[in-house]
C-alpha cells in the first residue's frame, strides 16, 4: 500500500522507499526511515500532514506515491479534514 491510497486517521508504518534516487534523497532530507511509524492527522488536497510523537511534517502527493506503507491500525478520535466532515443547513463548520 503506498502513502497516496492512506485515509486521514490512519496508522502507519514505513516499509519502503520507491523511485528515482532524486526522489529518494529528498525523502531522507525529510527525515522519513523506514520503520517510523506515523498517523496520518490530515489531508489537504495533495498534501498530507503526518505526526510521529510532538513532530508534524508534511508530504505532497507526488512524493507520498513513492513510499510504501504497512497500515498498523486506525485513530479513536474523530476526523476533523474538511472533507471528512458532515455538513448540514446553513451551519457548515
Amino acid at each position: 500500500m503506498l502513502l497516496s491510497d492512506s485515509k486521514c486517521g490512519d496508522k502507519i508504518k514505513i516499509k519502503d522507499f520507491i523511485g528515482e534516487d532524486i526522489i529518494l534523497r529528498k525523502i531522507e532530507a525529510m527525515g522519513l526511515r523506514k520503520g517510523d511509524t506515523f498517523e496520518i492527522l490530515r489531508i489537504w488536497g495533495r498534501n498530507f500532514l503526518l505526526k510521529n510523537g510532538i513532530g508534524k511534517i508534511v508530504v505532497s502527493s507526488s512524493i507520498a506515491k513513492n513510499i510504501e506503507v504497512e497500515l498498523i491500525g486506525k485513530s479513536t478520535k474523530g476526523c476533523v479534514c474538511k472533507g471528512c466532515r458532515r455538513r448540514w443547513g446553513w451551519f457548515k463548520f
